[in-house]
C-alpha cells in the first residue's frame, strides 16, 4: 500500500499549490444541519454517546417530521469535539481537490495542516491523528435525521464516517516534503451524499479564519438556511442543543451567553446583520425564547429566480440550484452540454449515475475521458460543419472546372468563327472537302446518313467537321489549353 500510495515530487507540489491557493470549499448538507461534533472538550470527559431530537419541515408532505440523531464514539477516542470538526470538513476539502472520484483519499498530515491553516508543529501533527482516529471509531444512528439526495427522502440509517484509516508516523519529520501515502476511505453512506451532490459551497477562507467554534457552527448552518430566505426563526432551545450543541446543563440566560459571542464574530465579519440582544431573543411564553438572524443584504433578485437554460438543464437531473448556478456560472457551456448529453447517455444504457458523477465530470480540470461510443453534440456538429464544408469546396471546384471549361469552349469557337469568315466561298468549299474526307469515320457517316434522309442534324455533324479538322490543323491543341486553364483555376 505504501508504494501505491506514493506520489511524484511535481504532483506533490501541484498538490500544496493548489492547497495554499484553496478558496471555495464544499460542506455537506445533512452535517451544517446536524453537526456531529461538540462545540468544546466536554465530551473528553467520558461521555460516548448522546442523542439529539427535533422536528423538520418536509416540503412534499408538507407536515412536520420528527427525527433523532445517536452519535457514538469508541471507548479509546470518544466523542468528537470542535477541533474534530474542523479536521472532517478538512477531509471533505480534500475530497473536492478530487471532485470526489473515490471514497479513498490519499493526503499528508502536513497538507492538511496547510489546509486547516494550523502551524506545522509536531503538536498538531499529532492532534490531527488523534482527530481521525476518533473520526474511525464514531458510528452515527439516525432515525430520519440525515437526508438522502438521491432518492429525496428522509432515511433511517446507521453508520461509521471513516471505513479504513492509514496514518503514517514519518510525516511529522518530513513536513512538506512528505509524499501523500496517508490515506482514509470515506463510509459508503457519507461519501453517496457527496456523489448525490448533497453539498453547499462554504467560504473557506471566511471559516478558517472564525475563532470561536459556535461562530463556526452557525455560520455553516446559517449560510445553508440563507439559501432560501434571508430572515430565519428557530426556537432558542432547539437550535442550541441540537444545532450549535451546547451543553444540556446551561440555562436560557447561560445559552444566550453561549451563542452571543459566536453571534458578534459573524456580525463583524460576515453578512450577519447586527441586532441589540433585546431584539434578538425573544420570549414567547414561559420557558420558551425565539431567536431571529436576518442577512445584512438581500441577494441578487436573478439568483432567487426560477432557473433557466443549462442551469435548468442541471437541476433538473438532480443537481442543487446553487451548484448549478456555480457550474454554469464557471465552467464553459460546451463542456457543461456535452456532460449533460454524458449523463443522459449512460442513463439511456441502463447505468446507474448519479448527480455527483455529473457535477464531477463537469469540474475536471483535465477534461473528463469519454467512454467508446459517445460524441458530443457539440462534436457532432463540428463533424457535420467539416462534412458540409468538404461538400461545398467539391461544388466549388466543380463550378470552377466548369467556368473554365465554358469559357475555353468560347475561346475556341471565337477563334475558329475568325479564321471561317476570313475564307473566300472556294476556300470554305475546299477547307470542307478536306475535313469531310480526314473526318472520323462515325461523323462522316452520321453526316452521310443525315444528308440522305434530309434530317435537321446535318447542320450540326457539319459543323462539327469543320471545328474537329480546323483544331487538326492548328498547332496548339485545345485540350492541353483547357487542362492548363483548368489546373491554374485549381490552384489559386
Amino acid at each position: 500500500m505504501e508504494g501505491r500510495a506514493r506520489e511524484t515530487e511535481e504532483k506533490r507540489r501541484d498538490r500544496v499549490r493548489r492547497l495554499e491557493g484553496f478558496r471555495h470549499g464544499r460542506d455537506e448538507m445533512n452535517l451544517a444541519e446536524f453537526p456531529l461534533a461538540g462545540v468544546s472538550d466536554r465530551f473528553l470527559d467520558g461521555t460516548k454517546t448522546v442523542v439529539f431530537a427535533d422536528s423538520v419541515w418536509d416540503e412534499e408532505k408538507r407536515e412536520m417530521v420528527p427525527r433523532s440523531l445517536t452519535i457514538s464514539g469508541s471507548d479509546r477516542y470518544g466523542l468528537p469535539t470542535a477541533k474534530d470538526d474542523d479536521v472532517l470538513l478538512g477531509c471533505i476539502q480534500l475530497s473536492s481537490l478530487g471532485d470526489f472520484h473515490s471514497r479513498e483519499v490519499h493526503f499528508s498530515r502536513y497538507e492538511l495542516l496547510k489546509l486547516l491553516r494550523w502551524k506545522d508543529e509536531t503538536k498538531n501533527y499529532r492532534r490531527l491523528s488523534t482527530s481521525l482516529r476518533r473520526w474511525k471509531g464514531v458510528t452515527v444512528y439516525s432515525d430520519k435525521a440525515f437526508y438522502d439526495h438521491g432518492r429525496k427522502s428522509w432515511v433511517n440509517r446507521d453508520f461509521g464516517i471513516l471505513d479504513n484509516l492509514y496514518i503514517y508516523q514519518r510525516e511529522e519529520v518530513e513536513g512538506a516534503g512528505a509524499p501523500a501515502s496517508s490515506w482514509f476511505v470515506w463510509n459508503e453512506v457519507l461519501f453517496a451524499s457527496f456523489q448525490a451532490g448533497y453539498l453547499k459551497r462554504l467560504d473557506w477562507d471566511l471559516y478558517c479564519s472564525l475563532t470561536d467554534p459556535v461562530a463556526k457552527r452557525l455560520y455553516r448552518l446559517l449560510d445553508k438556511r440563507f439559501y432560501h430566505r434571508d430572515r430565519v426563526v428557530f426556537d432558542l432551545e432547539d437550535l442550541a442543543l441540537n444545532k450549535v450543541r451546547v451543553s444540556r446543563n446551561y440555562n436560557t440566560a447561560q445559552i444566550k451567553r453561549a451563542l452571543q459571542k459566536g453571534i458578534r464574530e459573524l456580525e463583524a465579519v460576515w453578512e450577519l446583520q447586527a441586532l441589540e440582544p433585546e431584539r434578538r431573543f425573544s420570549k414567547v411564553r414561559q420557558g420558551k425564547w425565539e431567536v431571529v438572524f436576518t442577512r445584512k443584504a438581500r441577494r441578487n433578485r436573478a439568483e432567487k429566480l426560477e432557473p433557466v437554460g443549462l442551469e435548468r438543464e442541471l437541476v433538473a437531473r438532480e443537481v442543487s440550484r446553487e451548484i448549478a448556478r456555480e457550474l454554469v456560472q464557471g465552467q464553459p457551456e460546451e463542456k457543461v452540454r456535452g456532460m449533460i448529453e454524458l449523463f443522459d447517455w449512460h442513463r439511456k444504457r441502463g447505468e446507474a449515475k448519479g448527480p455527483g458523477f455529473l457535477v464531477a465530470a463537469i469540474q475536471s480540470e483535465g477534461g473528463y475521458t469519454l467512454p467508446a461510443g459517445f460524441t458530443p453534440q457539440a462534436e457532432k456538429e463540428k463533424q457535420k460543419a467539416a462534412e458540409n464544408s468538404r461538400k461545398q469546396a467539391e461544388r466549388d471546384f466543380r463550378e470552377r472546372k466548369e467556368a473554365v471549361r465554358v469559357g475555353a469552349e468560347r475561346v475556341r469557337e471565337g477563334r475558329f468563327l475568325a479564321f471561317w469568315e476570313g475564307l473566300e466561298e472556294a476556300e470554305r468549299r475546299g477547307f470542307w472537302e478536306e475535313a469531310l474526307g480526314q473526318a472520323d469515320e462515325t461523323k462522316r457517316a452520321g453526316y452521310r446518313r443525315c444528308e440522305r434522309e434530309g434530317s435537321p442534324l446535318l447542320e450540326s455533324y457539319r459543323a462539327v467537321i469543320l471545328r474537329d479538322h480546323f483544331w487538326r490543323t492548328n498547332a496548339e491543341h485545345p485540350g492541353e489549353r483547357e487542362g492548363a486553364a483548368i489546373a491554374a483555376a485549381v490552384t489559386e
